[in-house]
Formats: C-alpha cells, structure tokens, sequence
C-alpha cells in the first residue's frame, strides 16, 4: 500500500513517517495534494495521484478536526464529572475485592464441605472395621483386618488425599477433588489419625487381631469425629464471611452501576459518532490494524483483521495480541479457531485520534512464507522416514546438553540402539515392510522417554538417545530397560506378525569421556558388548580407575 511509484507522470511518495504504518527505506519530502476545485471533496475517500500523500485518503488524523472552541469545551469537563469519575473507579474496585473475597470464601466452603464429608465417611468405615474385628468367626482365629479388604484401602486413600491433596472416591463412587487439610488444629489431629492408621496396619501385619491393633483402630473413630468437628468449624466461619461479602457486593454493585450508568448516557451518543466513522475507515484497509488501548487491549479492530485472526470483531475486544500471537524471531504465530495456522509481522505504529493520539498496530499475514520455513527448517533436523530428529539435529543438541551437563555439574547418558535381525526382515519381506517396523520402532522408542530425552535415527537401523539429567548408572540404567521393554511386544506391519529386538549400549558423561566422541565411541563400544553377549539386552560401559572408558 505503501512505497514509491510512478503513475500519470507524477512521483508517489510513500506517507510512512507520518503514518507509522510502513517505514521507509528511502525517505522523500511530502508534497500534500491542494487541490483548488470546489467540487473536489477533500475528505472523500477515493484514489489520487499523490496516493498515500494526499490529505483526501488520510482518515484518521481527520478524526479530531472538531472546531477549536468545541474540543476546548468538551476538555473542560465539570467538577461534578470529574468527581463522578473518581467515585465510579472507587466503586468498581471495592467491587471487584469484595467479589474476589467472596469467591475465594465460597471456594473454601465447598473445599470444607467435600473434606467434612469425606471424613464422616471415614468415621463410619472406622467403626465398621473396628465391629468386624471384634466379631471372629471362631474363637480360635484372631480377628484381624481382612487382606485386600476394599474398605482399608479406601480408607488410606481417603487419608491420603486429606494430608496431601488429591483425587478419591466417595462410598457412592463419586469421584471428587480433595485439598490438603489447613489449619493448625485440624492438621495436627489429622497428623494423629495417619501415625494410629500406620500402626494399625503395622500391628495388623506383625500379629492379626492383636489387642495393640484392636485398641488403635478403635482409638480412630474418635478422632475422626474430632477432625470433623474441626473442619464443619472452619467451613461455617467461610459460610459467614461469604454471606457478609455477598451482601456487601450487592450493595457496592448497585451503587456502582449507578455511577457507571450516568456516565455511560453521557458520553454515549458521541462515542457511537467517533466508532462509527473510525469503523468505516478502518475497514478501507486492505492491511490487518488494531486499535490497542492504554493496557496493549485490543479496542478495536478492522475487518483485515478479523479476518486475518480468524476471530469476530467482539472476541478481539479486551484482549491482548500476546494472547492470541506469540513471537518467534520477529514472526508472531498462533492457531486461528478453525485451526488453521497464522504467521503475521506486526508494525506499531499512532494516529492521532478525537482525545488525543491512540496506538495502533498493523498485521501483514506471512503465514505461506513462515510455513515454507518451517517445513524446510523440519527436514533439515528430522529423519523423513520415522520424523524423528537425526543425525545433524543430534550434533547440536548433545552439544548443547554436554555443555549444559559442564556448566550445571549434571549427568548426561547417552544410548546406542541397533536393532538385531532387521536385514532379514527387509530381505524376506522386503524394503516397503522394513520401513514400516522402522517408523513403528520409532514412535514405541519416542513414547518410552521422558520429555527432556532425545532420540534420534543415525543410520538404516541405528538410533542414539540423549538423557539429560540422570543421577547415576542406577539411573541411566532404568532408563535403558524402559527402551528395552519397547520391543516386548510383536510389531504387526503390513500383515506381518514381527518380533523384533535391540542390543543397548549406554554411557554417562563425564565419566565415559569428555566430549561428544569419546561418548559415543564408549557407548557404541557397550552396544557391541551387548550383541556379544547374545543381543536382546544392554551393557554399560565399563570405566577403569581412571575414569575413561575402557
């Protein structure tokens, strides 16, 4: 929209530094159409020969062409205006603490409420398990807790989910979400019901139906009704302040609604006037612009925008761009709600508006050039069989991982995988199977890791993981049988019923050496220790007294 050009044997000159819009990268002096023609109307918006330059084609500074005496006035406001604003502000804000107080007191309430009933649950299981203690069968059998009886384990659970938080079930099988018991009295029993619990279930263990195991089980009932006790105490005191602050807000609310209406009619009529005519112009504009207010918020936008976004003029409204974008080396990206991708460049930029300037920010969709990019930037790092990362993306993130191994004091492991048997396969069932065992091989290796881990294919079938962060060989080798147990099951592919298997090798640094090589050669080395020694399992490396691999 913007630049330098030649038509009708006039130079065009881009209006970028007055704009904000485009900047220029060969600045010009601007020469302002001035047409004399009393036909022309000079604020219509159509096409000239100056394009940008021309005041005919420039909305928005045109937005606060008021005459001088009325936009005095109107900076004039009354006093009673003014102290009408500071009273609505403090309003709105007493509001929005009151109802911020009042939800957080309604949500302990809830909170209390499920834990009270919890807990009444748990009392009642306790003296049923204490009945049926006391109640053998025979004289001669001890009357102890029942193995794998469904109440113990319920009850722990319960337990649990008060000390520390969580997810259980009631008695009717509800699930339900528990906070940790707060509360230095209730904690403090509760503390006191966990250590009975443990030694009911020691003693129950060393000597069913002891009389120590009998007297703490029954010593629980009590003091399950006493942790209830406390907890129905904190949750009326939350359902007091709620009702206090319930009423309070209402009272602020209303008052505040009446401020906030009087105002609102007063400057209705002409904010409808000035959106009306910045809607209009805006929607001229081929470009996507946002109208930000004073907190980066979105006040409006034009239909480029939307459009652009993928979203309506009211979502837009109240947000902020970093909500919907986020920037990556100069490129904001996101997701459109239809999910399509979208890949823009923003430009700040102010025109000046009817109170004064307003900054605005113009969106230019490169959202074919972005994916170009990142389609070639996939390739490059990736293996185009399995997709998982290979050998050049491998190169700079052990690098990066050594280094940060170094610095941090860590210990990184790194894994050598070949599979064993695969060139039977391919010669027996031929390369389009072989392939598929690969990618299936790849994505059963990609599941077995941690989210910090890396694994890549480095040859035909040759992969190589990187575990930052191990603490030890104990570790490292954990590690190693979760990449192993991938192979426990058959692969189906094509038809085929495929039992595959690995040999692993594994090396930590330091220890096995200092730098991506040594690494590497000492966990190749443990690979083919471990395919000597029949495949189907893993080797560490060996490390002699000097701390190399041997």
């Amino acid at each position: 929209m913007a630049g330098m050009g030649v038509e009708g044997g006039k130079t065009r000159v881009g209006h970028e530094k007055d704009s904000g819009l485009y900047p220029s990268t060969n600045p010009a002096p601007t020469t302002l159409c001035k047409s004399t023609d009393p036909q022309v109307d000079r604020h219509a918006i159509r096409p000239c020969h100056c394009h940008w330059t021309c005041e005919r084609i420039q909305p928005f500074p045109r937005l606060h062409t008021a005459p001088m005496a009325s936009r005095r006035a109107s900076s004039t406001s009354p006093l009673w205006s003014r102290i009408f604003w500071v009273i609505t502000v403090i309003f709105c804000a007493a509001e929005v603490a009151i109802l911020v107080q009042a939800y957080g007191h309604n949500q302990v309430q809830n909170d209390l409420a499920r834990q009270v009933a919890l807990v009444q649950q748990g009392t009642a299981v306790t003296w049923q398990m204490a009945a049926d203690i006391e109640s053998a069968p025979h004289a001669d059998e001890p009357a102890g807790l029942v193995p794998q009886d469904p109440r113990e384990r319920w009850l722990n659970a319960a337990l649990q989910a008060l000390r520390a938080g969580g997810t259980v079930h009631t008695l009717e099988n509800t699930q339900i979400d528990i906070l940790p018991v707060e509360g230095s009295e209730a904690r403090l029993v509760l503390m006191d019901i966990l250590a009975r619990w443990r030694s009911v279930t020691r003693l129950n263990t060393l000597s069913p139906g002891s009389a120590a195991a009998k007297g703490e089980l029954r010593a629980l009932g009590p003091a399950m009704a006493e942790l209830a006790a406390h907890l129905t105490k904190q949750k009326d005191d939350a359902t007091h302040a709620t009702t206090t602050l319930t009423a309070l807000a209402l009272g602020t609310g209303l008052a505040g609604l009446i401020a906030i209406g009087t105002l609102h009619l007063r400057q209705a009529r002409q904010s409808e006037r000035s959106g009306r005519l910045m809607r209009s112009m805006m929607n001229q504009i081929g470009a996507g612009v946002c109208i930000l207010g004073s907190t980066d918020k979105i006040a409006d936008a034009n239909r480029a925008a939307c459009r652009m976004l993928g979203r309506p003029r009211k979502s837009l409204r109240g947000k902020r761009l970093d909500e919907i974008l986020s920037e990556n080396d100069g490129v904001w990206t996101g997701e459109r709600p239809d999910g399509m991708p979208i890949a823009v460049e923003r430009i700040p930029g102010t025109i000046e508006g009817y109170k004064g300037p307003l900054r605005i920010v113009t969106l230019l969709d490169v959202t074919a050039r972005h994916l170009t990019a990142e389609c070639l930037q996939h390739l490059a790092h990736h293996d185009a069989l399995t997709g998982l990362p290979n050998r050049s993306f491998l190169e700079g993130h052990f690098k990066k991982e050594l280094a940060r191994s170094k610095d941090t004091g860590t210990v990184l492991g790194v894994a050598v995988i070949d599979l064993d048997g695969f060139k039977p396969v391919n010669d027996t069932y031929g390369h389009a199977v072989g392939d598929a065992l690969l990618v299936q091989i790849g994505q059963r290796l990609g599941t077995a890791l941690r989210i910090s881990d890396v694994i890549a294919r480095t040859g035909g079938d040759e992969f190589v993981g990187v575990f930052p962060d191990v603490n030890n060989r104990d570790s490292l080798s954990f590690l190693g049988e979760r990449l192993l147990g991938v192979f426990t099951h058959p692969f189906e592919v094509m038809g085929h019923t495929l039992a595959m298997s690995g040999s692993i090798g594994l090396a930590i640094a330091p220890d096995d050496g200092a730098d991506q090589d040594s690494i590497l050669r000492a966990a190749d080395a443990a690979m083919y220790r471990a395919k000597q020694a029949g495949k189907r399992g893993m080797q560490l490396s060996a490390v002699n007294t000097s701390g190399r691999a041997a």
